[in-house]
């Protein structure tokens, strides 16, 4: 018995084995399956990863373009800031100008009102200017 027990297997035995064949079986599909639905999943993985790649590209291009549009505006603006504080400057000087005639104006104009109010003082002595000018239109009166 011994030895048939060793030499062909029994029904049970028979029956053990194909439990296990099939077990065995049933494993390597499970894990056929497994190993094709990692494929799949890394596959999709990597279509998600390039199209975050080209969607990050795209994005990159657009941040690229807008900067160099707003450095071109700055260029611009800087520019016209230049000229505006060229043309405030000169703005500043002519007002400058403008204050000091007007500070003449205003102390000559004090200058004749006080020569006025010394030629109604003395009435008999002409302002040097009218004494002038009454010299040109009278030859006569005109020093030689």
């Amino acid at each position: 018995m011994s030895l048939r027990k060793h030499c062909s297997p029994s029904p049970e035995d028979e029956n053990r084995y194909a439990l296990i064949d099939e077990k065995k079986q049933k494993r390597m599909i499970s894990n056929r399956e497994s190993a094709r639905r990692s494929r799949m999943r890394r596959q999709q993985h990597i279509k998600d990863l390039k199209h975050e790649i080209m969607y990050f590209i795209s994005k990159s291009n657009e941040m690229v373009q807008k900067i160099n549009e707003i450095t071109q505006r700055y260029t611009i603006v800087e520019s016209e800031n230049i000229i505006l504080r060229v043309q405030k400057e000169e703005l500043r000087r002519r007002l400058e100008s403008v204050e000091m005639v007007t500070n003449y104006m205003y102390m000559a104009n004090e200058h004749s009102v006080n020569s006025l109010q010394d030629s109604c003082l003395n009435p008999w002595q002409p302002p040097i200017s009218a004494y002038h000018d009454l010299c040109w239109d009278f030859p006569v009166l005109r020093f030689q």
